[in-house]
């Protein structure tokens, strides 16, 4: 029995997939990792490269089947996986050498252990509660699966459920929905120990950003909190819902301007409803009327959020 097993969802991988492989067999408990690559039916040499290295090394495990998408293919990963614990990787990353046993040393005591791709900006252990908010926020640490240390009893099928037009934001209701099936709060490693190949080719930075899909998002989200607490995280949904109109105002603006949207009315009405205090930029992309105006200040915020991105200032 291993205790941690990395999962990696392999897809046309070829140019980085050694060196993420490299870089957890590298690892300081590698005698305790198995290795799980999973072909998500890649055309390149992918498949090959994996069953290479599963050919040399005992705990690296392949499993190659048709194309699904990236959550069927991390929910096929857990399900095959022997571990107690699982990490997840993506074939373009890699681990910093002491990535697994900086958070393997902190598993006592809970179900999550949080690491971080840069520096973090926070430096104290976060309530469950607080967890929660950042789920939907993420402000505190970065949505995405990977830099973390998951009990494998907590990874359920319904955790990778997700409609197949929420693409973009499957890390994001994947985390909101971990932190609410945890019953104890996570412990953290305040310590960047893991490379992120940043993509702007993704399918997060290439999608068109409507309304229609932040809707979609939304309803997958509010679905994705129990019912009963859904009122106490409302501000960060608000907060979140406001800040996605960006892309939409830029890319549909007429849409926000036609104030009887569904959308849009009732994201009004929550915000009076639940008392939202909008600041300026929020009360901008609430208000304007004029589609070009909406196109020019989104502009802006799109400049603005992108060279944060590029910078590593998100985290």
């Amino acid at each position: 029995m291993y205790q941690i097993s990395v999962v990696i969802p392999v897809y046309n991988g070829e140019r980085y997939l050694k060196e993420c492989i490299d870089s957890i067999l590298a690892q300081d408990i590698k005698e305790k990792i198995e290795i799980v690559l999973v072909d998500d039916g890649s055309k390149d040499s992918s498949g090959s490269i994996c069953d290479e290295y599963a050919r040399n090394y005992d705990n690296i495990h392949v499993y190659h089947k048709q194309n699904e998408g990236i959550n069927k293919t991390r929910r096929f990963g857990v399900r095959v996986a022997q571990g107690e614990w699982i990490a997840f990787s993506d074939q373009d990353d890699s681990m910093l050498q002491n990535a697994l046993l900086l958070m393997w040393d902190k598993h006592e005591g809970t179900d999550l252990i949080i690491g971080f791709p840069d520096t973090p900006i926070h430096r104290r252990e976060l309530t469950l509660e607080e967890c929660r908010e950042n789920a939907i926020t993420s402000k505190l640490f970065p949505p995405t699966p990977w830099a973390k240390l998951y009990k494998k009893e907590i990874l359920t099928d319904d955790i990778f459920d997700f409609p197949k037009e929420i693409d973009g934001e499957e890390d994001m209701i994947m985390n909101i929905r971990i932190m609410f099936r945890l019953k104890r709060a996570p412990h953290f490693v305040f310590k960047k120990i893991y490379n992120f190949r940043r993509n702007l080719a993704s399918v997060s930075h290439t999608k068109k950003a409507s309304l229609e899909h932040e809707e979609l998002f939304d309803r997958v989200r509010e679905k994705s909190i129990p019912t009963e607490e859904l009122p106490q995280y409302m501000h960060q949904i608000l907060w979140s819902r406001l800040n996605g109109l960006t892309g939409p105002a830029h890319s549909e603006p007429e849409l926000l301007c036609d104030k009887q949207h569904p959308y849009m009315r009732r994201l009004r009405e929550d915000i009076k409803t639940f008392g939202y205090h909008m600041n300026f930029q929020e009360w901008m992309l609430l208000n304007l009327c004029w589609p070009w105006l909406y196109k020019a200040f989104s502009f802006i915020l799109i400049v603005k959020n992108f060279l944060q991105y590029r910078l590593g200032l998100n985290n």
